[in-house]
Parts: structure tokens; sequence; C-alpha cells
């Protein structure tokens, strides 16, 4: 699923654009622990032009950016992929409860070239593919 999907299944109204109630829903699907301030404050740094709503294309960037940075946290040495021991580490870091074989089976279901890391795209297409 792409992020403008997650934007489309959030939108329930269908008018192509996020409420704060909307977003607030989606927020929680990416981040059960976040409060409802957490959830205004990102949504008022997400509403670039200030309408107080979130078009597609606010809402793919913000998530886009997110999911980068998560990329960047987890690619321990900085090599632009993701082994299962880099993916054990920063999920133990997030305080995540996984084991090493469990990630390991991660970097495989998700790995589609076969080459034992996950690539940005491959990263992405995973951690989207719970929505």
């Amino acid at each position: 699923m792409s992020a403008r999907q997650i934007f489309e299944k959030f939108d329930k109204n269908k008018d192509g654009k996020l409420s704060l109630d909307e977003f607030h829903e989606a927020a929680l699907a990416f981040f059960n622990n976040f409060s409802q301030e957490d959830i205004s404050s990102m949504f008022k740094e997400m509403d670039v032009d200030g309408d107080g709503e979130l078009d597609a294309d606010e809402f793919t960037s913000c998530i886009e950016k997110m999911l980068k940075d998560v990329f960047d946290f987890c690619d321990v040495d900085g090599d632009g992929k993701i082994p299962a021991d880099e993916l054990y580490v920063s999920m133990t870091k997030l305080g995540k409860e996984c084991t090493e074989e469990s990630c390991a089976e991660k970097v495989r279901l998700a790995d589609a070239d076969s080459d034992g890391y996950l690539s940005f795209e491959e990263f992405t297409a995973m951690v989207l593919s719970d929505f």
C-alpha cells in the first residue's frame, strides 16, 4: 500500500482532505502511543498551506519523510540497506519486543530482490503493508 492509498483510506468523507479527526485516526494507526497534543502538533506541522486540513500531497510528503527518518535510524551503519541484525538492534532501541529470528523473518518476507537486506523501497513496503 502506498502513502496515497493510506490517505484515501482515512479520507472518510472522500473530499480529498484529511480533517484533524480523520488525521487523528491515521496517526493512531501508525503510532498508538501518541497523545492528542502530539497529534494536533503534528497536524499543524504537516498543514503547510495552513488551511486546517491536509491534502494528499501534504500527507504523503510527511509520511515519506517519516519513513526515510525511520529507515535512516534502522540503517545503523549508513550503507543504505538494513539487514536483520540492524533491524533487531533498532527495534530493541525503540523498546519493541522482538527476537533476532522474528526480525530475520520480516527481512526475508520483505526482501523482494532476495539480497538479504531491505532497501528503502522494501522497508517502506514492509511498514505500509500493515494498512
